[in-house]
């Protein structure tokens, strides 16, 4: 199935917050949303996941019928993942304001990284996201062979 580019984020860019705790959502990502809102929602490895309104629908139906053998780790990934989800507004000048019970959980004191991950945007602490992607590009060259690209 092939997909439209339209829908998918991609490319890498880094800002900072203002004095506000707002960071600036690159046009490419904000003209990609069918809606001023985003979903963000804490990510996994410390980041912050942010969605359009359609990727948050495909991801709660996934939520729903989400199976776990463990059930408390079933509702403990869930809660944990829900508990910090808030709508994200565009701002006229292209920012959204990051809760602080975001901000700490992803470490984002001022330079933030922001990602398009297909589907969805992450949002890195600049201090973490330069030592996970070294990490990261070794498990890529390691699995690259591996791929018919």
């Amino acid at each position: 199935m092939v997909q439209s580019r339209a829908i998918l984020f991609l490319g890498q860019y880094e800002h900072s917050l203002d004095g506000k705790n707002r960071l600036f959502l690159p046009a490419h990502f904000r003209e990609k949303n069918k809606g001023p809102d985003f979903i963000m929602t804490q990510g996994l490895e410390r980041c912050l996941f942010l969605f359009p309104a359609s990727a948050w629908t495909s991801l709660s139906a996934k939520l729903d019928h989400l199976s776990l053998s463990n059930k408390v780790e079933e509702r403990a990934f869930k809660r944990t993942l829900l508990a910090g989800a808030c709508e994200a507004e565009v701002d006229p000048q292209g920012r959204i304001l990051i809760p602080q019970l975001l901000l700490e959980y992803a470490q984002i004191r001022r330079d933030a990284v922001v990602l398009g991950v297909l589907h969805h945007v992450e949002i890195w602490a600049r201090e973490r996201w330069v030592p996970y992607q070294k990490k990261a590009r070794s498990s890529f060259e390691k699995v690259a062979p591996q791929l018919e690209l």
